[in-house]
C-alpha cells in the first residue's frame, strides 16, 4: 500500500538522507534501514496518524543523525578511529571516548 503523503514522504526522504551519511560505507545497512522504515510505515500507516508518523521518522532520523558513531579499525596499530563529523559536535554533547581502563578507574 501507497503512503499518500507530502509530510510523511517529506520525513522519509530526511531520514534516508541520515542513513546514506551516517552508513557511507556499509550499503547493506542502509538498504536494510531503509527497507524496514518503508515496511514499518505501510504496516502502520492506519493505525497511526500523519503526525505521529512524521514525529517517529523525525526522532529516528536524530537518532541515525546524532547519535550513532561510525568507527574503522586501523590493522596496523589495531585500534578503532571515530568517524565524528560536524552532525555530532553541533548537538552540543561531549563525546566521552574513554579507554576500558579508564571507565573502570571512573566507577564508584
Amino acid at each position: 500500500m501507497a503512503i499518500r503523503s507530502r509530510r510523511i514522504a517529506c520525513a522519509y526522504r530526511d531520514f534516508c538522507r541520515a542513513v546514506q551519511t551516517t552508513f557511507a560505507a556499509d550499503r547493506f545497512a542502509q538498504q536494510q534501514l531503509r527497507l524496514e522504515t518503508a515496511r514499518t510505515l505501510r504496516k502502520h500507516v492506519y493505525q497511526m496518524s500523519e503526525d505521529a508518523l512524521v514525529a517517529d521518522l523525525k526522532s529516528g532520523t536524530d537518532m541515525i543523525r546524532y547519535e550513532i558513531i561510525q568507527a574503522s579499525l586501523n590493522p596496523e596499530t589495531q585500534n578503532y578511529r571515530a568517524h565524528i563529523n560536524q552532525d555530532h559536535i553541533s548537538k552540543g554533547r561531549v563525546l566521552d571516548l574513554l579507554g576500558p581502563d579508564e571507565m573502570l578507574k571512573q566507577k564508584p
